[in-house]
C-alpha cells in the first residue's frame, strides 16, 4: 500500500476524525443547498419582465415610428414629419401543450399541460405571435391639402397592416 492510503485508513479508524470528516461533510451539503435558495439571480423576476415589456414595447413602437417616417417623407408635398404609434403587445411566445378530455355521463373534464422540453425542463417552443398596432397619428406639412392627407393615410394604414379608420393625420 501507498503511504496515502495508510494515512487514511488510519484517519478513519480514529473515531473522532471520522466524526469531524461526517459534520464537515454534512456542513458542506447544507451550504450547497442554501446556495441554491439565496444565491443565483438576485433581482425580481416579476418586476424585471414588466420592466422589458415595457422596454421592448417603447422601442418597437420608435423603430414603427422612423420607418413609416421615412415612407412618409417620400411623398410629394410633405414637409416636416411627426409619427405616433401604439401598440398592444410586443411577440408573445407560444408554447407547446397536449391537451387531453374526458367526458362521461356525469361530468366533464380538461386537461392542459406545457410540454417540456429535455433535460432543462424549458417549455417547448413552437412559434411567435407578432406584435398588434393598435393605432398611428400622423402629423405633418402639406396634410392640408386632401389627396395628400390621404396619400398619408393610406402609405400608414398599409404599412402596418391597420384599418384606416386607425390612422389620424393632421396638419
Amino acid at each position: 500500500m501507498t503511504a496515502f492510503s495508510e494515512r487514511v485508513k488510519l484517519l478513519l479508524s480514529n473515531e473522532k476524525a471520522r466524526k469531524i470528516i461526517i459534520v464537515l461533510g454534512l456542513g458542506i451539503m447544507l451550504l450547497i443547498l442554501l446556495s441554491s435558495f439565496f444565491g443565483g439571480s438576485t433581482k425580481n423576476n416579476s418586476y424585471s419582465a414588466a420592466e422589458n415589456y415595457a422596454v421592448d414595447c417603447a422601442e418597437l413602437e420608435r423603430q414603427l415610428e422612423e420607418r413609416l417616417r421615412g415612407l412618409i417623407l417620400q411623398i410629394d408635398g410633405v414637409g416636416k414629419v411627426s409619427v405616433m404609434i401604439t401598440i398592444d403587445m410586443t411577440e408573445r411566445v407560444v408554447y407547446e401543450k397536449n391537451s387531453r378530455s374526458e367526458n362521461n355521463e356525469q361530468k366533464h373534464s380538461e386537461e392542459t399541460e406545457v410540454v417540456l422540453a429535455g433535460s432543462s425542463k424549458e417549455p417547448l417552443e413552437v412559434g411567435k405571435i407578432m406584435p398588434v398596432v393598435r393605432s398611428a397619428a400622423v402629423v405633418c406639412e402639406g396634410a392640408s391639402d386632401p389627396v395628400i392627407r390621404e396619400r398619408v393615410a393610406n402609405i400608414a394604414s398599409k404599412a402596418l397592416n391597420i384599418g384606416i379608420s386607425k390612422v389620424y393625420v393632421a396638419y
